[in-house]
């Protein structure tokens, strides 16, 4: 199967699954501790990249998205998802108690109010996503730092 991780990188990440700490990876693998952690610690790196790209690809060809700024008052986010749907005639199979109980969950909302702006969209399969990874930022700074959540 092909994989961005090698083959060393899967079977460290595989024993600390299981519970095992660097050290006695590195005993186990036959290297020190040092190096279970830079290898780790790329693998990560890799995996996280991974998910960037795929949910990047899901924005792409999501069927609607919005973004959603630092500040904004929780409440009027379903409305502007609703107003953008009805702009380009899509139906979200949501209601705005549903949608604020997502964002509640999966956004980073604090008393109300987003605290980091992020992107809500509906991807092709009809599930919410919301994104800290915008396509705009990753073109306009070449970075891909984010995470993602559905529903």
């Amino acid at each position: 199967m092909k994989s961005f991780l090698t083959e060393q990188q899967i079977r460290i990440l595989q024993l600390r699954a299981k519970g095992l700490k660097q050290s006695e990876i590195a005993e186990i693998l036959g290297t020190s501790r040092a190096n279970i952690s830079i290898l780790e610690h790329r693998a990560l790196e890799k995996i996280e990249k991974a998910k960037n790209t795929l949910l990047i690809w899901e924005q792409i060809n999501s069927k609607i998205s919005v973004e959603v700024k630092k500040g904004e008052d929780l409440f009027n986010v379903p409305e502007k998802l609703f107003k953008k749907a009805d702009e380009i005639g899509i139906k979200v199979p949501y209601s705005t108690a549903e949608i604020i109980a997502f964002l509640v969950e999966n956004a980073p909302v604090e008393d109300r109010i987003i605290k980091r702006e992020f992107t809500l969209f509906l991807d092709k399969h009809d599930r919410l996503r919301v994104s800290e990874c915008l396509i705009e930022k990753f073109n306009e700074k070449g970075q891909d730092k984010g995470s993602e959540n559905t529903i």
